[in-house]
């Protein structure tokens, strides 16, 4: 069986991703974690990776907190941790992609390339 954080990452591209932490689940862009019988079947097979991810990433005190907010109902407390989890799964894939890019960038510039001046100085220069 495969983890509940790959499965996030196979489900979910970069902007998608970045969707999801920008309008969070609740806004539909998680389109294979909308329903109810879809995060709580998540939620589930995944519960010990959830609840440790989320208790890593926020705390422990979350998870009593969404309870209560949720006035005791299990069915809304595990649609609120399974999208919990991927909207943390899913900054996660943000930052690694950003930061991967800005070390791209950096490398880049490095070597000489500079993108702000590439198209006017250096290719132009020879006119």
């Amino acid at each position: 069986m495969q983890s509940a954080f790959d499965t996030i990452i196979d489900t979910y591209d970069y902007e998608t991703c970045k969707e999801i932490v920008n309008h969070g689940c609740q806004s539909g862009v998680c389109t294979q974690h909308i329903y109810y019988g879809d995060t709580i079947k998540f939620f589930d097979t995944h519960e010990d990776e959830i609840t440790e991810y989320i208790k890593d990433s926020v705390g422990t005190e979350v998870l009593g907190d969404t309870l209560y907010r949720n006035d005791g109902s299990l069915r809304h407390y595990k649609n609120d941790l399974a999208w919990m989890f991927i909207e943390l799964v899913a900054m996660h894939i943000v930052d690694d992609y950003e930061d991967a890019v800005t070390d791209l960038e950096d490398v880049a510039e490095s070597n000489g390339y500079n993108p702000s001046r590439s198209m006017t100085e250096t290719r132009y220069a020879q006119v």
